[in-house]
């Protein structure tokens, strides 16, 4: 990047991008537990054969570790522009592909313990919610992109607009979680019995998934008012704040590690049938695709489904 725009008096100040040295020790403890959570959510992927949206989860693992590995890499080079437009895309996009991993289990649930008790159906759940978090992606994308391309310039008019519409992204994605757990918790509320009568592992799936998303909810908390101020108020330049991006979102991959769908998203009794589009009754079986509306127990089979 070209000096030229840059303010002469801050051309040599090693805090000018960020307000500060990023800390080794942060980097280096939060590139490891990122790291590992990763490392786990990619073997729980091969081993479970979900390949489709637990793959969600790792991926953004793999965005925090490349964010982190930014702020490490810029305790030694503090005015890289490169180093700063890796943290802040990667750490503030990573996010969005846990969230879109906790939709797609929303949907699945709902459509195998009490469809007729969601206002919307389990496919139509994920299409919508995820088509929301794609949303909220794509305008912090383009905020980061902004943004990142004026820190320690002097066009400060680009670095706002930037930061405003990172905002955007970040109020969108915030209310679209808010409004999927209020919309599971009434689910629940009013699938009491079904859920109950699944099993005591899917209750704690469903446990799991509440407190991943309580733990997105906070990191969003404080984004908003941090990306409100703009990069050069008050929240952002204090290292410390960056634990509630950083814990947060730790806590929710390590939740969902900890209480994989493998292992907790099982059903004990098939969903039921349901006629597509063509007319073939069915049910949903996340596990092995479509099934044929015979049930496990008229083959004298145990009657339990994993997703």
């Amino acid at each position: 990047m070209s000096d030229r725009n840059i303010d002469p008096a801050l051309l040599n100040d090693p805090t000018r991008q960020y307000g500060y040295v990023p800390s080794v020790s942060m980097g280096v403890i939060f590139l490891v537990i990122f790291a590992l959570s990763g490392l786990l959510h990619v073997g729980q992927t091969i081993y479970s054969r979900r390949y489709w949206w637990t793959t969600l989860m790792w991926v953004g693992n793999l965005l925090e570790i490349l964010g982190w590995a930014g702020r490490l890499w810029a305790h030694w080079a503090p005015l890289s522009f490169d180093a700063y437009v890796m943290q802040i895309c990667c750490l503030i996009i990573g996010p969005t592909f846990f969230s879109a991993a906790l939709y797609w289990a929303g949907g699945v649930i709902i459509n195998n313990v009490a469809r007729d008790n969601s206002w919307l159906s389990g496919n139509w759940f994920k299409t919508v919610f995820i088509i929301a978090d794609v949303v909220s992606l794509v305008i912090q994308a383009i905020g980061g992109g902004m943004a990142g391309s004026a820190v320690g310039t002097t066009n400060e008019a680009q670095m706002r607009n930037g930061s405003d519409i990172m905002l955007a992204g970040i109020v969108v994605q915030l209310a679209v979680m808010v409004f999927y757990t209020g919309y599971m918790v009434v689910w629940y509320w009013k699938s009491r019995p079904e859920v109950a009568a699944q099993g005591r592992k899917i209750q704690i799936m469903l446990g799991g998934l509440l407190a991943a998303s309580i733990g997105i909810i906070v990191r969003g908390c404080y984004r908003t008012p941090e990306l409100e101020e703009g990069f050069d108020g008050w929240i952002a330049q204090q290292q410390i704040w960056m634990l509630f991006d950083a814990i947060p979102i730790a806590f929710a991959t390590f939740v969902i590690n900890l209480i994989h769908p493998h292992w907790f998203m099982v059903f004990d009794r098939p969903a039921p049938a349901y006629v597509h589009e063509g007319g073939s009754e069915t049910t949903m079986v996340p596990n092995g695709g479509l099934a044929s509306k015979t049930t496990p127990a008229e083959k004298g089979q145990p009657q339990t489904q994993s997703v």
